[in-house]
């Protein structure tokens, strides 16, 4: 565990230290190491993206098809780290199979930690296969994090829970703070064919409104392209968003029969500092 100094137990939030292939915290809680390299601090199980999920998130993120918006990630880190003069702790919250962090990795110092969270195993599992010079964690983002306080200096969250109080716990006073919400026309061709669900109504002032307590909005970054997708791809697509869990019978028939279609992709990227 590359960032083990930066996590907490989730029974009592005391440091823990590694024996073997298990943490053990000051009160003697234990949790295994998996073989992979991740550990589980749930503390209870809970229901997160599904095998299935995951498994097509992943063919469709390794075509490129999100490239774009990686690449604006990667450059919104570049720049902050011109203002630091030591390596920097960075926080994927809601880290799925670990693309948008694997990628991330590049644009950083060696000396960097990352880290990941997210409450699927099934995602913490794939990501630490595929990304063995990070660290990944089994973790719920709705409830206290298990970190540190002021221990991150770039916290990503992308698609994922938002956790305004906890995420301005684990970051250090000036720390970037980067949501990726979908914008209004993400998807829409796809939407007028598909009964997909739809984008909250006045989705970037909710999140801007969220965090106004701890956190300034710096900038807001919109990334926006057409993407043409064939059947399978837009069967990913599909299957790797919450839409998965809502398509009738009908639905998904209607899906397996789209042959190609060429649809909008739009993301905005809200770039917080947190207040000191």
């Amino acid at each position: 565990m590359y960032c083990l100094h930066l996590l907490r137990c989730p029974v009592c939030h005391t440091a823990m230290e590694r024996e073997g292939t298990i943490l053990r915290c000051a009160h003697s809680h234990t949790f295994d190491i998996a073989k992979e390299g991740y550990v589980n601090l749930l503390r209870k199980k809970l229901a997160g993206d599904t095998k299935e999920m995951v498994q097509a998130r992943r063919s469709f993120l390794e075509r490129g098809s999100y490239q774009p918006l990686a690449d604006t990630l990667n450059t919104l880190v570049s720049t902050y780290l011109h203002e630091q003069t030591s390596p920097i702790n960075v926080l994927d919250a809601g880290c799925g199979e670990g693309y948008y962090l694997g990628r991330v990795q590049q644009s950083l110092p060696q000396q960097s930690c990352l880290l990941g969270l997210d409450v699927a195993k099934d995602a913490v599992r794939m990501a630490a296969k595929r990304y063995p010079s990070s660290s990944f964690v089994v973790a719920n983002l709705k409830e206290q994090l298990v970190l540190a306080d002021e221990c991150i200096h770039v916290l990503l969250n992308i698609f994922a829970p938002r956790n305004p109080v906890e995420f301005a716990r684990v970051m250090v006073p000036s720390g970037r703070l980067i949501v990726v919400i979908p914008g209004v026309e993400h998807m829409a061709q796809l939407r007028s064919t598909l009964p997909l669900l739809q984008i909250e109504e006045n989705k970037q002032q909710h999140v801007v409104e969220q965090f106004a307590p701890y956190f300034t909005l710096l900038d807001v970054v919109p990334v926006s392209y057409e993407l043409d997708l064939r059947g399978e791809e837009v069967q990913q697509l599909v299957m790797m968003t919450p839409n998965y869990w809502h398509l009738s019978d009908e639905a998904r028939m209607a899906m397996n029969a789209i042959q190609a279609l060429r649809t909008q992709i739009a993301f905005l990227c809200l770039v917080f500092e947190k207040k000191k």
